[in-house]
């Protein structure tokens, strides 16, 4: 495992720290951590996943296709717990199929007093069937509930890093608001993308 994995402390609802992954923040509320991944973390996003179920509660918004099926879950909250139903149960999962969607989902996330952890924050809003000012607005909009959230729980936002025009307009839109943004440790190279697309 990579030496920058380190361990650091989660909050719960009931302000309890719990040991997670380097990207879960260890602070006051009112942190808003920002994680550019690289795209591949899916084993270590499984392992989080796992921990904040052993602990309690949270909201899990995933914007995009993937999520660990249950089976894999199932096996790695095995390896901690006899109590895989109960755990299994915990993450209140939100799918969104859109950006207006995810707006929606962080609305109602905003109601509750649980963690907060969004994967592919950003997969909705590159989609150029939704006209690009509508999607500034909703951006806005998300963002502000985001930073909302965070005032009460911990939020965690993972955005894989891509080499294009929206990731390049609307990742600092993103980035404004966060407390602290852990960069992807390995970006794609955009030359290398590059040549392999012409």
């Amino acid at each position: 495992m990579n030496n920058s994995f380190m361990q650091r402390s989660f909050r719960t609802g009931d302000n309890q720290p719990i040991c997670a992954a380097h990207w879960v923040h260890a602070g006051q509320f009112g942190d808003l951590l920002l994680i550019e991944t690289a795209g591949k973390e899916h084993d270590r996003i499984t392992e989080q996943i796992t921990r904040l179920a052993l602990h309690g509660p949270f909201n899990l918004i995933a914007g995009d296709e993937w999520l660990p099926d249950r089976d894999t879950l199932y096996r790695s909250v095995r390896r901690h717990t006899l109590d895989v139903e109960e755990a299994l149960e915990r993450p209140k999962l939100m799918r969104p199929m859109t950006c207006l969607q995810l707006l929606d989902l962080l609305m109602e996330a905003d109601l509750q007093d649980r963690p907060t952890l969004v994967l592919n924050f950003l997969h909705h809003f590159y989609n150029d069937d939704v006209e690009l000012p509508l999607r500034d607005r909703i951006l806005e909009q998300c963002c502000q509930y985001v930073k909302r959230l965070s005032f009460s729980n911990s939020v965690v936002v993972l955005v894989p890093h891509l080499c294009t025009d929206d990731y390049k307009r609307f990742f600092p839109l993103l980035a404004a608001i966060a407390s602290e943004i852990i960069p992807a440790q390995n970006p794609p190279e955009e030359k290398i993308l590059q040549g392999a697309l012409f």
